[in-house]
């Protein structure tokens, strides 16, 4: 089967001599791996493509029968060349990454989430405040669409754990879920929330749906 699909690059890896192996969100198949022949030599133009982050269009012949699919094609959609610039973009979208990478076994399709994630990328990209907002607000849908409606799960053990903290965490949660923050070009929103109560109680979140993730070690540094 033909495939062209757009593709997030969470991660690569050196494969044998000259190749790597790319561990690839992609729009139309989900997270899966994929050997790319001949990235790694001299000339090759494919190493700046398989940069993480970048969002790319991949082409290949799909096989059940192998594990990894050998692409043929790709090229880059999008580099994110200000995220990179910026250390704290940096940091939340390494993060962000690694989320979806430790969230989504191979195989794992989901449409909203790829959608989601490009948008949180674009957002980095193109703006210069809000950044733990948009972190937040990708956060809880991030777990909406794997299942977990935090706005409406009183009784998970972190909100629990938090509403003795501040009573109206619910309301201040369900105030960033709903917002339409990748989609005003120009935000203007203020959240009233209390920073260091919201910062924690994502925090935890993290921690216990995504536990071991390295990178936001660093992450929870600039929420404070």
């Amino acid at each position: 089967m033909k495939i062209s699909t757009p593709a997030i690059v969470l991660k690569t890896t050196l494969f044998k001599e000259s190749s790597i192996i790319a561990r690839l969100f992609t729009l139309e198949k989900g997270k899966n791996s994929y050997v790319i022949k001949s990235a790694m030599r001299q000339k090759s133009p494919l190493k700046s493509i398989y940069q993480q982050l970048n969002e790319i269009q991949v082409s290949y012949i799909h096989s059940n029968k192998r594990q990894l699919q050998p692409i043929y094609d790709s090229k880059i959609l999008n580099n994110w060349d200000n995220i990179g610039s910026d250390l704290k973009k940096t940091v939340l979208s390494l993060s962000i990454i690694e989320i979806i990478d430790k969230g989504f076994d191979e195989g794992d399709k989901d449409e909203n989430t790829y959608y989601l994630l490009k948008d949180v990328l674009l957002y980095f990209d193109s703006e210069n405040n809000n950044y733990n907002d948009a972190f937040y607000f990708f956060v809880l849908h991030l777990l909406k669409n794997i299942g977990y409606d935090i706005v409406a799960a009183k009784e998970h053990p972190i909100v629990k754990r938090h509403l003795l903290k501040e009573v109206k965490l619910l309301d201040h949660v369900e105030e960033i879920y709903e917002s339409n923050f990748f989609r005003d070009k120009n935000p203007k929103t203020r959240f009233n929330y209390n920073k260091k109560i919201i910062s924690s109680f994502i925090s935890d979140l993290i921690k216990y749906h995504f536990p071991d993730l390295k990178s936001f070690n660093v992450a929870r540094e600039v929420f404070r």
